[in-house]
Order: structure tokens, then sequence, then C-alpha cells
């Protein structure tokens, strides 16, 4: 006689097999850093910390571009993928965790004041493809000697080296906050 099978509860708890199964990198046997309490709430004070200062700066670019801060940061954002390929509203979303209404709302904003421009794609014409304007790069150049001064400032904690050893922990990073994230939301399901 063929055993019953259960339906699965939603209120159920997720099995170690499950677990492993959505989360392989944490049940592989790497080494994994250990952090204390008080080492991790020191992170997370950092973090915030940084993340704010590089606000702060984020804003002061733009107040004295004459934007919002997010419209800044997406003109920017725009700039910079562009030399990597066509740039989409959801590209921008996606690249910089945006909603895609507060991303086309900024879009918009900078398109009404020339600094990007909207294009039809050719090979699917519900997609939007946006440059940076010959505006907007001027725009963005005429900021380059105070980034430039302020960045020297920035940086002057590391050197060459030290600065690709932060941008490869920091992408890794968040490559693994990303990671944290989906386990969270699996764990409280």
């Amino acid at each position: 006689m063929p055993k019953a099978i259960a339906k699965p509860s939603r209120s159920r708890k997720p099995s170690t097999a499950d677990f492993q199964t959505a989360f392989p990198a944490a049940a592989s046997t790497r080494r994994i850093a250990k952090a204390t309490e008080l080492q991790l709430q020191r992170l997370a004070g950092c973090l915030h910390s940084l993340s704010s200062r590089h606000h702060h700066l984020t804003q002061g670019y733009a107040a004295h571009a004459g934007i919002a801060g997010v419209q800044y940061t997406i003109l920017t954002t725009i700039r910079y993928l562009e030399t990597r390929g066509d740039v989409f509203p959801v590209t921008i979303a996606e690249y910089l965790r945006l909603t895609s209404a507060g991303v086309t709302k900024a879009i918009q904003h900078l398109t009404e004041l020339g600094l990007v421009e909207k294009a039809g794609d050719l090979d699917d014409r519900r997609r939007t493809k946006l440059t940076v304007t010959q505006s907007g790069c001027a725009l963005l150049h005429s900021l380059s000697p105070m980034q430039s001064k302020v960045n020297d400032v920035w940086l002057d904690c590391m050197n060459d080296e030290e600065f690709s050893i932060f941008l490869d922990l920091v992408e890794r990073f968040i490559r693994s906050s990303d990671r944290a994230l989906a386990m969270q939301d699996y764990l409280v399901k």
C-alpha cells in the first residue's frame, strides 16, 4: 500500500536538506569568517557610517550640479554602464537596487533637463535605450576637478594595492549580503 504524501505546509520550518539545497555555499566546507557579536556590531556601525558619508558626498556633487542626489547617481550610472553596452531603465534599477518607478521618474526629470536622451530600442520596441547627452557629459566633466580633489582625500587612507583588495572585498560582501538576504527571506517563510 502506497504511503500518503503530505502536502507541504507554508508554516513548516525548513529542514536541513531544504537549507542545503537552497544555499549550497553556506553548507560547503570552506573556511567562513567567524565574528563575535561585538565585531558584527562594529561592522554594522562602520558600514552605516561609511554609507552615510558616501551619501553626503554624492549629495554635495548633485547640489553643485543643480540636480537631486538620486538623479546625479542615475546620471553617473548611465554614463558608466554605457561603456559596457546598451542601458535601459531596468538596467539602472537592477544595478542600483532602486524601484523601476523611482528610476523612471528621475530619468524623466533628467530628460527634461536635457541631460539624458531616450530612444526606442531597435530590437524591442517596448524598451527605451538611455544615453547621456553632450550637455550631461559637459555637466559631469565640469564636476571632475572638484571630484578629483575630494577623491584624493577620500582615498588617501590606502594605496593602489589596498584599494584593489578593498574593492574586491566590497564586491564579494555585496554578493554574500544578497545571499544572506535570500536566506533570511527563506527562513522567515
